[in-house]
């Protein structure tokens, strides 16, 4: 292979250096001064570019030229990417290129003929490629495949790469400006098509292309004016005509399948009208009165294209008329807005006014007539599908319906206000028979489309609903042959269960919610009479599912009386049900989520029954043996035994009464403890059952709380007993990998600790209670369980699985200290914290703690308490000890490590405790030690590639503005404004140095996430408001004179003026972050085209000038 085919051939291969030298070549230039000494040459993509279409020709004409089409289609698509640079911006990148290479070879800078003349050269290197591109585009031989095998005849003739090449011309076209686009169009393309001598598949994906290149954010100023004048003769001259021809031809002969080259040339027209209309906003009634010059009724011709074989036709002409009939409805919404604004203007705005006014409102409501006769012929023409729908199912066709279903589902969309309020021209039901069938499709894709559409009109119509429920309710079945299979169909099929035909459920009870109760009690009680079969659980399954799904809108309602007897029914049914049918996991699990979302109304119905048997088909659950059911014991995100947990729970909180009888406690006993006896259950399962339990027992009398909160907490803590001295036997062996079950099970026994004293103070009651009663329930279990605490502390720190929990546990316990009563609580949690901190031994097993040190100074970071401020100051340097050895022994960096892992925490500081946080620093370092450490790794952090670590950067700093602000330096003695004005002095100069260029180019240049963009905008606000001018003038030069920033000095200069305003004057904190984020939105486009100049920047300047 020659080079430049060889460097494509790595590149395919996935080869890194392949891949770089291909991206590099596209985006820069290099000067060969050596090979012909005094006549130095660049190299760059047109050089490539030749070199490349050289040698496929050469091994074409070879004979050799078989497995190139993965080459040239990576040709074309870089190349496109390339054309997107407007000659002005190559011009600059070849004298850069220059700039570079001056350094070596000073007299070429001296030489001003001979750089002209270079730039000349690879201007006119492009043009060249841009003719034998045109030139291998418009010949007919490669729009021809081989008859007899079917392929293309050549490389050039693959037609994803024939495309690609098309889109080509266009971007070139487009970013050369304006007049470039209409030369094209009007001087080339319109005589071509006229006189047939242009292949008519490369002419409308150039014109395709042309369209979407000009929606672009850097389309050259005036390309849309362009491109809205040349509307009319492309429609009419182009689009049309090829589009009526190749749908005539494409099916010629009653082909019913495959793709041929009029398929594609038709689906390319109908995307490139699509695409034009959305770049002028035409919608079906302006396209219409575009055509009416013409012998082309498009509305006619568009109908027609549904009735191709072609998949990709259909779903071109599904994606037109989608968008053909949003620009309607767009047109429709303004002119509503035209006739509101004219009745509320009279007698108010002068003749004139009221004049424009009337003639605006005259023009768009030329729209209101049309649209609703444009609609109806569309859901006619639409309905008559319905029987090539039934035909194409019988084939197997599934594409093809999918395509139908999707057309029909625009249409209903558009057209469903015209259904409703019975205006429109015609009868639905062809339309409605046509997504009827397509529910019934076997392909969850296409039930999927047609339930979507039939989910927004449901609720209005009763007959509609009651018509499509039994569908849905047949569809909610999981089918039979995908339990057993691993090839993703149940996945697939679960997914769509739970998203789209719940919201199609939800839909018809909206529309006939008495009906739908009635039938899913009788089918729950028909099943559960029935007698045992294979299919007959999954059968249960789904009626339960059909309740699950309308569960937030049922018990909403206002009158739940026929809601009550229906549950009755249904709960009674499935007490009476075979063991062999509810035993099933699928119905345990859909029963069991079933009582969750109805548990709030169980206790309204006539008689406790329903509460009763509920109840007991949760605490069953726990004693199910379920490890013959194999894969279906977790189905979806869920397990029968974790919405069991979540079952009982609601039951549990909704009515704690009636679970205080003897029996009702030792079934919820023997649930709990079910973990101990050999029964598998996760914790999150435990701590969900927790957090009932402690319901009931808040419902208790304060003198019964300690004795019940020790009789929950003591099989947990026997439990952490023997399990540590496991861990420390296995780990004092040097069993570490072993290890791993042991600590996982200790973490967990720690978190149930944490949900019974989260539970135990967060559970609510309808009498008063006083939480220091709380209080005094809980603290007999920290006394208890304290010893082994700080066993597994000292042992098991070094573990992350044990410090998050230990973590938990400490954070959970500080809502036992309220006041300074508490504090030797308070120390013994923070002595406990100190030591699982210093024992850790990796940045990943501190970070846990820090949530602990953060609670701490939350809660108590405001009071005037010596002994509380050096427990947090002892807290933060016992942290930012163990991580600076962390990172020593990891090989991180310092201050990045301690940025990322206790930015959090130290934000509180700021908040709470601000002159604290200024001040702190290790025995021996300079005060401001840590902040110091902070903002040197700001910058950095800024830049990560976490979204995280990038808003707790933000929150961290913007924190440290307020805390400055807040302080007051003369209400500080001596002593203090000698520690702290060093410090605020740094901080300052950081924000208004590193960190301002940051914040500006990260923001301005487009580079960090979408999400953190108005922060960073709020961030630099509060950076600008407080300094002069001349401190931040330089950072913000800075910024915007990076390589990064792509829009140019226009933008520049408008950017700049505008940060000077938000010193010099109250700038609107909104409009400054409009600004940012539409220089963060210009920024998101290839990086090897170009903005500066572009239609979007002279808007930019129009929107945030000054003289505006």
């Amino acid at each position: 292979m020659s080079h430049a085919v060889n460097a494509l051939d790595h590149a395919l291969r996935a080869d890194p250096q392949g891949l770089a030298f291909l991206e590099q070549t596209a985006s820069l230039y290099v000067l060969d001064a050596a090979s012909t000494p005094g006549h130095p040459t660049t190299y760059g993509w047109w050089n490539f570019l030749n070199d490349a279409l050289n040698e496929v020709e050469r091994y074409e004409s070879e004979g050799a030229a078989s497995n190139l089409e993965g080459h040239v289609r990576l040709l074309a698509t870089i190349t496109r990417r390339v054309a997107r640079r407007p000659p002005s911006s190559d011009r600059r990148l070849v004298k850069i290129c220059f700039a570079n290479a001056s350094m070596t070879h000073m007299n070429l800078m001296a030489n001003a003929q001979l750089s002209q003349s270079l730039v000349g050269s690879n201007a006119e290197l492009r043009e060249r490629n841009m003719g034998r591109i045109a030139a291998i585009v418009f010949d007919w031989s490669f729009h021809r495949t081989n008859s007899s095998a079917g392929h293309p005849t050549s490389a050039f003739s693959d037609p994803v790469a024939m495309e690609q090449f098309c889109g080509v011309l266009a971007c070139n076209a487009v970013s050369s400006g304006p007049t470039a686009v209409r030369h094209l169009v009007t001087d080339w393309i319109v005589p071509g098509v006229d006189s047939q001598q242009l292949p008519p598949q490369a002419v409308v994906a150039i014109i395709l292309h042309i369209s979407v290149e000009a929606r672009g954010k850097g389309c050259p100023a005036g390309t849309k004016d362009v491109i809205s004048s040349l509307l009319p003769s492309v429609c009419k001259s182009i689009i049309g005509p090829i589009l009526l021809e190749s749908l005539r031809e494409g099916d010629e002969g009653g082909s019913s399948g495959g793709e041929n080259i009029n398929h594609r040339i038709a689906a390319i027209s109908l995307r490139s009208l699509e695409s034009w209309c959305r770049a002028n906003e035409i919608g079906a009634v302006k396209l219409h009165k575009i055509f009416n010059s013409t012998n082309i009724n498009i509305l006619v011709t568009i109908a027609d294209a549904l009735y191709s074989n072609s998949e990709a036709v259909i779903d071109a002409v599904s994606e037109l008329i989608d968008t053909l009939l949003q620009l309607d409805e767009r047109e429709a919404s303004i002119s509503q807005g035209l006739s509101i604004a004219q009745s509320l203007m009279n007698g108010v705005m002068s003749d004139t006014g009221l004049n424009s006014l009337d003639l605006a409102r005259q023009i768009t409501g030329e729209n209101d007539t049309a649209r609703p006769r444009i609609l109806s012929e569309f859901v006619s023409a639409v309905g008559l599908q319905r029987f090539r729908f039934s035909e194409r199912q019988t084939k197997g066709d599934v594409s093809v319906c999918r395509c139908l279903a999707r057309t029909a589902a625009v249409v209903l969309t558009h057209a469903q206000d015209l259904i409703k309020k019975g205006t429109l021209e015609g009868s639905p039901d062809g339309l409605l028979d046509l997504l009827f069938k397509a529910v019934a499709h076997p392909s969850v894709y296409v039930c999927g489309i047609a339930v979507e559409a039939l989910t927004n009109v449901a609720p209005s119509s009763a007959e509609l609903s009651t018509k499509l429920l039994p569908f849905l309710q047949g569809k909610a079945i999981i089918p039979f042959h995908l339990i057993e299979n691993d090839d993703g169909g149940l996945e697939e099929y679960i997914n769509f269960r739970e998203r789209v035909l719940a919201d199609g459920l939800a839909g018809c009870y909206a529309g006939c919610n008495a009906f739908f109760l009635q039938s899913c009690s009788s089918a729950i009680e028909e099943f559960c009479q029935a007698s045992p079969t294979s299919h007959l659980p999954y059968q249960l399954e789904a009626a339960l599912f059909c309740m699950v799904a309308v569960a937030e809108k049922a018990v909403k309602t206002t009158d739940k009386r026929d809601l009550c007897t229906q549950l009755q029914r249904m709960i009674s049914a499935l007490a009476k049900s075979p063991s062999t049918t509810t035993s099933h996991p699928l119905v345990t699990m859909k029963a069991c989520r079933f009582v969750n979302k109805y548990a709030r109304v169980l206790p309204l119905c006539e008689t406790n029954t329903a509460f009763e048997i509920a109840s007991e088909l949760a605490i069953n659950a726990f004693n199910q043996d379920l490890s013959s059911f194999g894969s279906l014991q977790s189905i979806g995100d869920s397990s029968p035994l974790s919405e069991a947990a979540n079952a009982l729970k609601q039951l549990l909180c909704s009515s704690p009464a009636l679970f205080s009888s003897p029996a009702a406690l030792s079934a919820l006993e023997n649930a709990w403890k079910a973990p101990y006896d050999s029964k598998r259950i996760d914790v999150e399962e435990r701590e969900i059952l927790c957090s009932g339990l402690c319901a009931v027992l808040i419902s208790f009398t304060p003198d019964q709380w300690t004795a019940s909160v020790d009789n929950l907490a003591r099989p947990v803590i026997a439990c952490l007993n023997i399990v540590s001295k496991e861990a420390d036997q296995i780990m004092g062996k040097g069993n570490y990998e072993s290890a791993g079950p042991i600590l996982i099970r200790l973490s967990n026994e720690i978190r149930l600790l944490a949900a019974i004293v989260h539970n135990f103070m967060k559970s609510k009651t309808d009498k008063p209670i006083d939480d220091r009663d709380r209080r005094k329930a809980l603290i007999p279990l920290l006394h208890s369980s304290w010893p082994v605490l700080t066993y597994i502390g000292d042992k098991c720190a070094s573990h992350t699985v044990v410090t998050s929990s230990i973590g938990k546990l400490l954070t959970e316990s500080l809502l036992l200290v309220e006041s300074e009563e508490e504090l030797p609580l308070l120390n013994e949690l923070v002595a406990l914290a100190k030591t699982v901190i210093t024992k850790s031994t990796s940045s990943s097993s501190v970070a846990p703690m820090l949530t602990f040190v953060e609670q701490v100074v939350d809660q108590h970071g405001t009071k005037r308490n010596d002994a509380i401020h050096n427990m947090i100051k002892d807290l933060i340097l016992v942290s930012y000890e163990a991580i600076l050895s962390s990172g020593k022994a990891e090989g991180s960096e310092h201050s990045q490590l301690i940025a990322a892992t206790m930015f959090k925490t130290l934000s509180s500081c700021a908040k709470r405790c601000p002159l604290l946080l200024l001040t702190i620093a290790r025995d021996g370092k300079e005060s401001g030690e840590v902040i110091h450490c902070c903002m040197e790794a700001s910058p950095q952090t800024l830049k990560s590639n976490e979204p995280d670590a990038i808003v707790i950067t933000i929150r961290f700093l913007a924190m440290l503005i307020s805390a400055l602000k807040s302080i007051s330096l003369e209400s500080l003695d001596d002593g203090q404004k000698q520690l702290l004005v060093p410090v605020i002095d740094y901080i300052n100069r950081s924000f208004r140095a590193e960190i301002l260029i940051s914040l500006v180019t990260l923001s301005c240049c487009g580079i960090l996430p979408l999400d953190a963009v108005t922060d960073f905008a709020s961030l630099i606000q509060q950076i600008l408001s407080p300094s002069q001018w001349q401190d931040v003038e330089a950072s913000i030069s800075a910024a915007f004179c990076t390589n990064q920033f792509l829009l140019g000095d226009e933008v520049k200069t408008v950017a700049i003026a505008t940060f000077k305003r938000c010193i010099e004057s109250k700038y609107p904190a909104s409009t400054f972050a409009d600004m940012i984020t539409d220089m963060w939105n210009m920024h998101q486009t290839d990086d090897t085209g170009a903005i500066a100049g572009g239609e979007a920047v002279l808007q930019f300047v129009k929107k945030f000038s000054k003289d505006r």
